[in-house]
């Protein structure tokens, strides 16, 4: 039986996210185990996406943002579908 990946919340970008450590899995120059902070730049939707994680491109909260369109996204980041539903506001 194939499932149908859950669907994805509404996530702008300049969003801010305090993810704890079981809410990412993978993030270049992080450290696992750790709570992250990212400002969203972009997520990445796979068209097949098959499981429960997107890709979130942003930068670090110390970044000069609203100015962050100076430099391309410093942070790429696996997040949970199911973190981005519990720490986005529901409209």
């Amino acid at each position: 039986m194939t499932r149908s990946p859950q669907p994805l919340p509404e996530v702008a970008a300049g969003t801010l996210l305090r993810l704890d450590a079981n809410d990412w899995s993978y993030g270049r120059d992080l450290t696992p185990g750790t709570a992250v902070a990212v400002t969203v730049a972009d997520v990445r939707d796979l068209p097949n996406r098959s499981d429960e994680w997107v890709w979130i491109l942003g930068h670090r909260p110390e970044c000069d943002y609203p100015h962050v369109d100076r430099h391309p996204p410093c942070m790429e980041i696996r997040v949970s579908v199911a973190a981005l539903h519990r720490r986005l506001p529901t409209s």
